[in-house]
C-alpha cells in the first residue's frame, strides 16, 4: 500500500512580528562598546535587563516594564488589542543612568496595586548601584521608595 503525502497543507505560523507603529512599543535596550567596556571585558554584557509585565491598574490587561542596562527604562500601558502607550515620564519611573540588571511587579505594600522593582549592579559607586522601588499610587504614577522599605 502507497500513502501519498503530496496533498501536506502549509504550516501555520505562530507568531507574527508586530512593528513598533502598530503596537506603540518602541523600546530598544542599546549596549555601546568601547576599548574598556565591551564583551571581552565583561562576558554578561549582552545578558540583557531585564522585562516585567503585570497589571499595574487593574483593568484586566498586562502592562509591559522593559529595564535598560545603559539607558533609561520605559513602561508601557496597555490600550488592548495589542495598542500600548508609553507612559513612562509620566508614571515617573524612568529609573535613573546605571547599568540595570533586572526588574520585577509586585504587591509589596498589599494595596492591591503592582509595584515596580529594580535591580542595578556594577563595578560603580554604591550610589549608583542602589536598587529602586517605585510604588504604585494608584493614578498611573509612582514614586521610589527604596530608602523607606530597605
Amino acid at each position: 500500500m502507497l500513502i501519498s503525502w503530496s496533498g501536506r497543507t502549509q504550516d501555520k505560523k505562530l507568531f507574527s512580528l508586530l512593528s513598533p507603529s502598530s503596537t506603540g512599543i518602541d523600546f530598544r535596550n542599546q549596549i555601546v562598546e568601547n576599548q574598556k567596556f565591551n564583551a571581552l571585558n565583561n562576558q554578561n554584557l549582552y545578558n540583557g535587563g531585564g522585562v516585567a509585565v503585570g497589571d499595574i491598574n487593574n483593568d484586566g490587561l498586562d502592562d509591559i516594564y522593559f529595564n535598560s542596562n545603559m539607558g533609561l527604562n520605559q513602561l508601557y500601558l496597555n490600550l488592548g488589542d495589542l495598542k500600548f502607550k508609553n507612559i513612562t515620564a509620566s508614571a515617573g519611573v524612568s529609573g535613573r543612568e546605571g547599568w540595570k540588571s533586572g526588574v520585577t511587579m509586585v504587591d509589596i505594600n498589599g494595596d492591591h496595586l503592582l509595584d515596580i522593582y529594580v535591580c542595578y549592579s556594577g563595578k560603580t559607586d554604591p550610589e549608583r548601584r542602589r536598587n529602586q522601588f517605585f510604588i504604585n499610587k494608584g493614578d498611573l504614577t509612582f514614586e521610589d521608595k527604596a530608602k523607606e522599605y530597605g
